[in-house]
């Protein structure tokens, strides 16, 4: 069974699920395609949205009552997409941010749409020295990382992962995000695919678009790894066996990394 670190099932606090009625069908589909563990993760620090710690574990208690009570099988973990800005940091520190599931080990961080924050460097240095591993969210995405794919391999040599948008996978985002999805995938800077679920309809919560595209791409190991293994582990609080991503990547990743990046 999958696990999703990624999705907006949470009623009526960011801009996801409207309601419970949309959140009780997002959870149906989510048990449809394969999905046993989904960690929400509504928006915090954005500058629209506020979801502090304790708000999200009060409304994911409310929604797996609501779940056990429609019969819904889905695990839900509480979260956070946390915006990059200077106050991240802090919120981690002091625990009105939340980690993955809740774990104390990773955090899922979002960019703007358009550019990386002045000093993103520095911030996601201080989120790796409270011994909490930034997991960057839909990288391929971002315009900025999309013209300079380097930047995000950057990163992960210091210690973060990235996360890809399953439908970003196949296309459904434009030609754009999936030709970075791959470019980034290819170069070991995609440790995560989520599917950032939002509605009930376009999308949902499946992980399933990103499989044949990862197959092709870079081979079945990488796609069990990056679709089953690896989200599995995170949501667990385990550390993920980076090695094994460079081991199962196509002609290794070093190779890889001059061929796209000219390193």
């Amino acid at each position: 069974m999958l696990t999703d670190l990624h999705c907006h099932l949470l009623p009526g606090i960011d801009d996801g699920a409207r309601d419970l009625e949309q959140s009780l069908a997002m959870a149906r589909i989510a048990v449809d395609h394969g999905i046993a563990t989904a960690v929400v993760t509504p928006h915090h620090l954005n500058g629209v949205y506020t979801n502090p710690a304790e708000g999200i574990r009060t409304a994911t208690e409310r929604l797996r009552t609501a779940l056990d009570e429609a019969g819904i099988p889905l695990r839900l973990l509480p979260g956070n997409e946390l915006h990059l800005t200077p106050e991240t940091p802090a919120a981690l520190r002091d625990g009105t941010g939340l980690t993955i599931a809740d774990r104390g080990r990773a955090a899922l961080v979002e960019l703007p749409v358009h550019t990386v924050p002045v000093g993103a460097e520095q911030l996601l240095e201080q989120i790796l020295e409270l011994g909490i591993t930034p997991v960057v969210a839909h990288p391929e995405r971002n315009s900025e990382l999309r013209r300079n794919p380097e930047r995000l391999a950057e990163w992960v040599e210091m210690g973060c992962l990235g996360q890809v948008t399953a439908q970003s996978c196949s296309g459904r985002f434009g030609e754009g995000p999936r030709e970075a999805a791959k470019t980034m995938v290819l170069a070991g800077s995609i440790h995560v695919v989520a599917s950032d679920a939002h509605r009930d309809r376009r999308r949902i919560p499946s992980l399933e678009p990103a499989v044949e595209p990862l197959r092709r791409w870079a081979g079945n190991d990488v796609a069990t790894l990056l679709v089953r293994k690896f989200p599995s582990d995170l949501a667990a609080g385990r550390e993920i066996d980076r090695e094994r991503l460079v081991a199962a990547l196509p002609n290794r990743r070093r190779g890889l990394m001059r061929r796209l990046f000219g390193r």
